[in-house]
C-alpha cells in the first residue's frame, strides 16, 4: 500500500473515533488473563494495573514488563501479548449491525503477539490494520503472531489464513504456514522456514497442572538495548549448552575444574559467537557458518539458539557439527558472580528462555516453567521446579540441587508426574547463578517422557534464565 493511502487511512480511522462516539465506546475488549506487573497506560500517562476482567479502551497502551496477559475484543478477536511486550490500541470501532463501520488500528511497539481476527477482520478487512516498526499488516481473516528481536527485525508467521506484510519497500502477501523476516522499513521481506515458538491459546490457567506465572511460551522474553545495555565483548563467565542429541552432550556445561575458566564472546550486537574454556583441554566452540537466533541480552545474561554447523576445537570433540531448526543448540550465558553470599535464602523466577525443542515432535505448542530456591546457608536444601505442557501432556517434578564451583554451579534429576502420560517422566538441570551477589541465575533443562507402554520416549531441551 502507499504511504498516501495508509496516512489517509489513519486519517479516516482518527475522523471516525471522534464522530461515532456510539461506534468507538470506552469498552473495546476485557482482559481474559494477565499475570502480576501488566499494566495499561492511557493517553494522559496514567497507569493502572491489569488484571482478569479489566477493561481495555482505545488510546490505551498495554505492557507486559516480564508478564503477560490475554485480551479479548468485543468483535471476538483475540490478542495474546507476550513478556516485554508494549501494544497500543490506536483506534477500535465495532458496530455488529453495520460491518462497513467497522474498524481497528493497532501498534505493536515492541515484542511479540499472537492474535485470531474477530468479526471486523471478516467482514472489513480493509478497516483492519497492525502496525510494527518495520511494517504495516493487512488481513484476510487470520491467525498470526508476530516475534520482535533484539536487532529490531521482526519475524511475521501466519498459521491460517493471510496476511499482507506492506513497508516503503512494497506489499508481499503470506499464506498459512508461511513466514518472513522484515528487518528494516526499508527491506522487503525475508521469506524463511524458521517458524516463532508461540503459546498455545489456551492460557495456562486452563490446563490441568497450572504452570508457574513466569512459564515461558515464546521467544520474545527479550529485554533489548534500548532498555539496558547488553553483554558485548569476551568475558570470563558461566556458560551452559543444550541440544536434543549429540554433537555435543545433552546438557554441556565448563568442566569443574579451577584451571579451566569459561570464557564466551558477543558480537557487537549481543549474539554469542563462541564458548569455552581454557586450561590443558583448551575447548573452543565457535558458530562458524551457523545463525544466531536471539532470544534475549540483559546486559547479565544472553540467551538464544544456534542453527547450522559450528566447529569444536577440542581433541576429543574435534570437528564441525551441524544443528537444524528441529535440533538448534540451545545457550545461556552470563557474568561471573561477585559477592557471592554465604547466608539467607532465595526464590529465583525464570524470566525468559528459549523456544523449547522437543523430539518427536510433540503436539501442540511447548510452555516450560521453572524456578529455583536456593539455601545460601545450606546449599544441600536447595531445589528446583520445571513444569511443561503440551497439546496433550502436562507435567510437573520437584528435585534437589547439588552445587559445586564454590556454591556457583549447580544441577539436579527430578521425577515428573501429571496428565498424558505414562508411568512418570523425569527431567535434568544443569545450571550456574551469575551477576552481582548472584542475582541471576542461567540453565539449560531436559524432560522425558512416555505417552504410551511401550511408545518412544519424547524429550524437550532448552535454555532458561533467572532472576531473584
Amino acid at each position: 500500500m502507499p504511504n498516501s493511502q495508509f496516512r489517509l487511512s489513519m486519517i479516516a480511522a482518527s475522523l471516525a473515533a471522534l464522530f461515532s462516539p456510539a461506534l468507538h465506546a470506552a469498552g473495546a475488549g476485557r482482559v481474559d488473563f494477565a499475570t502480576g506487573g501488566v499494566n495499561a497506560v492511557g493517553p494522559d500517562g496514567q497507569t493502572r494495573p491489569l488484571t482478569k476482567g479489566s477493561e481495555i479502551a482505545q488510546g490505551e497502551t498495554i505492557d507486559t514488563g516480564t508478564g503477560r496477559a490475554q485480551l479479548r475484543f468485543t468483535d471476538g478477536g483475540y490478542v495474546s501479548l507476550q513478556p516485554q511486550t508494549q501494544f497500543r490500541l490506536e483506534t477500535y470501532g465495532y458496530d455488529k449491525d453495520d460491518p462497513k463501520k467497522n474498524s481497528v488500528v493497532m501498534n505493536l511497539l515492541k515484542g511479540g503477539l499472537r492474535t485470531i481476527t474477530g468479526l471486523i477482520g471478516k467482514t472489513n478487512r480493509e478497516g483492519y490494520k497492525l502496525q510494527t516498526a518495520t511494517a504495516t499488516v493487512g488481513i484476510r481473516g487470520t491467525e498470526f503472531s508476530i516475534t520482535g528481536f533484539p536487532d529490531g527485525s521482526i519475524q511475521f508467521y501466519v498459521s491460517d489464513g493471510a496476511i499482507d506484510v506492506t513497508n516503503q519497500s512494497g506489499s508481499s502477501t503470506l499464506n498459512g504456514g508461511q513466514s518472513a523476516v522484515v528487518s528494516t522499513p526499508n527491506s522487503a521481506p525475508a521469506k524463511t522456514d524458521e517458524k516463532p515458538f508461540l503459546p498455545p491459546v489456551v492460557s495456562a490457567a486452563q490446563t490441568q497442572i497450572p504452570l508457574p506465572a513466569n512459564a515461558v511460551q515464546e521467544s520474545t522474553t527479550v529485554v533489548t538495548a534500548a532498555v539496558v545495555k547488553p553483554l558485548v565483548g569476551t568475558y570470563t563467565g558461566q556458560w551452559r549448552t543444550a541440544a536434543l542429541s549429540t554433537p555435543l552432550l545433552n546438557l554441556d556445561a565448563p568442566p569443574g575444574d579451577p584451571n579451566t575458566a569459561p570464557t564466551f564472546t558477543l558480537s557487537p550486537s549481543g549474539l554469542l559467537t563462541s564458548y569455552g574454556y581454557g586450561g590443558s583441554m583448551n575447548r573452543t566452540v565457535s558458530l562458524g557458518s551457523a545463525g544466531v537466533q536471539s532470544y534475549g541480552n540483559d546486559g547479565v545474561m544472553a540467551w538464544g539458539r544456534w542453527i547450522g554447523t559450528v566447529s569444536d576445537s577440542s581433541a576429543f570433540e574435534g570437528g564441525t557439527y551441524t544443528y537444524t531448526a528441529d535440533n538448534p543448540l540451545h545457550y545461556v550465558v552470563g557474568l561471573p558472580v561477585t559477592n557471592m553470599p554465604t547466608s539467607g535464602s532465595a526464590t529465583y523466577t525464570m524470566y525468559g528462555g528459549t523456544a523449547p525443542s522437543c523430539s518427536p515432535a510433540c503436539t501442540g505448542a511447548v510452555s516450560v516453567g521453572s524456578s529455583l530456591n536456593v539455601n545460601f546457608g545450606n546449599l544441600s536444601a536447595s531445589t528446583y521446579n520445571l513444569s511443561v505442557a503440551t497439546g496433550a501432556v502436562n507435567i510437573s517434578g520437584t528435585g534437589a540441587l547439588s552445587f559445586s564451583g564454590g556454591g556457583v554451579n549447580f544441577q539436579g534429576t527430578s521425577t515428573m508426574t501429571g496428565s498424558g502420560i505414562y508411568g512418570t517422566g523425569n527431567s535434568a538441570i544443569s545450571g550456574a547463578l551469575a551477576g552481582p551477589g548472584a542475582s541471576h541465575a542461567g540453565a539449560v533443562y531436559a524432560a522425558s517422557y512416555q505417552t504410551s507402554y511401550g511408545g518412544a520416549f519424547s524429550t524437550i531441551t532448552g535454555a532458561a534464565v533467572y532472576k531473584q
